[in-house]
């Protein structure tokens, strides 16, 4: 089993992109010739764990990687599909129960771009 074997790979096709776990196999698989299609999710999945890739629910429940940058918010287009990164900076001030403390979040907008 070669978990962790392309973990920096993985990460780095990743950055600034979301690819569904096919799409990192299609990538990889141009550069590392002997990578198996289970070999990319035992890692992506190891990944997510690990903090480093982040998964995000697109439409129809697809799963999608990203390299973790941070908290952000996702914008999905219900056309096409794609999913683009935005700065939270908008929901800085939202009022949250005093006895909440925040770790992370995971916000998603669905809509269309006009």
């Amino acid at each position: 089993m070669k978990t962790h074997f392309y973990c920096e790979d993985i990460v780095d096709i990743c950055d600034k992109h979301h690819l569904t776990a096919d799409e990192i196999f299609e990538r990889l698989s141009k550069t590392c010739k002997d990578v198996g299609i289970s070999s990319v999710y035992r890692n992506v999945e190891e990944l997510v764990k690990k903090g480093k890739l982040r998964k995000v629910t697109g439409l129809g429940k697809k799963a999608y990687f990203e390299k973790n940058h941070g908290d952000h918010i996702h914008l999905i287009d219900i056309e096409t599909g794609k999913i683009f990164d935005y700065d939270c900076e908008c929901v800085q001030g939202m009022k949250l129960p005093g006895n909440f403390q925040a770790e992370s979040m995971d916000m998603k907008i669905y809509g269309k771009f006009s």
